[in-house]
Formats: C-alpha cells, sequence, structure tokens
C-alpha cells in the first residue's frame, strides 16, 4: 500500500475511533486507535504517533471520570491486577 492510501486509512480510523467514542462503542473505538498507531508505525509519522497518544490519553481520562466501571478503566485494571495477583498465591 503507498503512503497516500496508508495515510488515508489512517483518518478513517481516526473518524472511526472518534464516532464510536462518542456513542460509548468504547471497544470499538479502541480498536481503531489501535489500527491508526500500526498506520503512524509504519509511515513512521511522529506527527500520527503523537495524534493517537493525546487521543488515547485524552479517552482513558474521560472514561476514568465518567465510566470508572468501564472493564478497561484504569480501577477496573489495577482490580484485575490485585485480584490475578491474589490468585496466583492460592
Amino acid at each position: 500500500m503507498d503512503k497516500s492510501s496508508l495515510k488515508d486509512v489512517y483518518s478513517r480510523l481516526i473518524q472511526i475511533n472518534q464516532e464510536t467514542f462518542d456513542g460509548a462503542q468504547y471497544d470499538i473505538a479502541y480498536h481503531a486507535l489501535s489500527g491508526a498507531l500500526h498506520c503512524a508505525a509504519t509511515l513512521k509519522d511522529v506527527n500520527y504517533l503523537v495524534e493517537v497518544e493525546r487521543l488515547a490519553d485524552k479517552e482513558l481520562a474521560w472514561i476514568d471520570a465518567h465510566n470508572p466501571e468501564y472493564e478497561h478503566s484504569t480501577r477496573s485494571s489495577q482490580e484485575r491486577v490485585v485480584l490475578e495477583a491474589f490468585t496466583q498465591i492460592w
């Protein structure tokens, strides 16, 4: 795939990420952002990589503030780590 096409895919994935995040479809939004990250890495485009990082940080902060019970929120992830560590003892 040429660079121009890959940049187009990146832009569409960012748009899908934002649409699905706004619709509270966080798992889909995550995977769209992950796809955009792969595009940015393949393109070796630092600006795209920074944009993905910014969006990821912004979205996680929003989830943590407004939907902390979501399975991939910081709180839920930390609770799983504690539970997994506890079960490893047994």
